[in-house]
């Protein structure tokens, strides 16, 4: 069996990644099918302005994806035979919209004011196609028919942002509540909170949750700091220890010597000192630092010191 060793494993995991980041792209460049027409304005008397403060109608284009789409180079029409009729410029970093969010187009006939200002308008009381094309001028990524019959200063809108249903019209509906460039239903509710609030009208079991949470935050606390408080505690201990023992080391290099002709001279020091009785005191053996400027025992006296044998003999 091969053995398999970590250089390879390195480059099987590089190209691993590779593969996966160039997987993502065709799903990146995709993701654009996920944009929705969101909200319509036919009859803006008094409502949503531009940024030449005029009034006309909108069409709100709305991100239903949980990345980042482009609009660039698709297209918006409003009839099905001309599918190229409004091409979205290039270029512009506003036609970016990110995850959940949207943007609004100007139907006023005048694309001459900017990237969000079509080149067709919609006028009150006729029924309209409106539909947005892929880049490939062929594809249609969201369309929708708009009724004939909505009142001035109302738009016909998702009732969830974004969500399709099997038939086209339960998805829309006419109201009185514009939101352009905004989401069409503003969540006011948890449907969670609402749920446990009827399982739990007098509050226990939310009362026994948060002390459950408050015990379980402070016990992990005390383990944590009991944790560290042990870790620091071997820590010393392994400091000191380290530290005795360097301490007996040096005292035992600080009482021995390497040197053997000291070891040898104290030796016989010691020896002579024993057989002559030396010393202040019976027993006692005194060693007192040298005066001389020389070395004492290189001196021939020493050398002709006699022993205790010769002076038996003598006597």
């Amino acid at each position: 069996m091969q053995r398999v060793t970590l250089p390879a494993l390195q480059r099987l995991l590089l190209l691993s990644t590779i593969a996966v980041l160039w997987s993502l792209l065709p799903l990146s460049a995709q993701s654009i099918t996920a944009a929705r027409i969101n909200e319509v304005m036919i009859d803006n008397v008094d409502n949503y302005i531009d940024n030449y403060g005029k009034r006309s109608p909108w069409i709100e284009i709305y991100n239903s994806s949980a990345g980042t789409i482009d609009l660039a180079g698709c297209f918006l029409t409003d009839d099905p035979q001309d599918l190229k009729k409004y091409m979205i410029p290039k270029g512009d970093v506003l036609t970016a919209i990110k995850p959940r969010q949207s943007v609004v187009f100007f139907a006023d006939e005048m694309p001459l004011r900017g990237t969000f200002h079509l080149n067709f308008t919609l006028a009150p009381n006729t029924s309209y196609y409106l539909a947005l094309v892929s880049g490939d001028g062929t594809s249609i990524i969201d369309e929708v028919e708009i009724p004939a019959a909505i009142p001035a200063n109302h738009s016909y809108a998702r009732i969830d942002d974004g969500v399709r249903t099997a038939v086209a019209t339960e998805a829309w509906h006419i109201t009185q509540h514009t939101t352009p460039g905004s989401n069409n239903v503003v969540k006011d509710k948890n449907e969670k909170i609402d749920r446990l609030q009827e399982a739990d009208p007098n509050g226990f079991v939310m009362t026994i949750t948060a002390m459950l949470v408050v015990f379980s935050g402070l016990l992990i606390l005390f383990l944590a700091y009991k944790l560290v408080g042990i870790v620091a505690m071997r820590l010393e201990g392994r400091k000191e220890n380290l530290h005795s023992r360097l301490h007996k080391e040096s005292t035992e290099s600080a009482s021995t010597t390497e040197d053997p002709l000291v070891a040898v001279a104290i030796s016989l020091a010691l020896t002579t000192e024993l057989e002559m009785g030396g010393g202040e005191a019976p027993g006692r053996l005194t060693i007192r630092p040298r005066t001389l400027p020389y070395t004492p025992w290189s001196d021939k006296s020493q050398m002709m010191r006699p022993t205790v044998a010769c002076r038996q003999l003598k006597k």
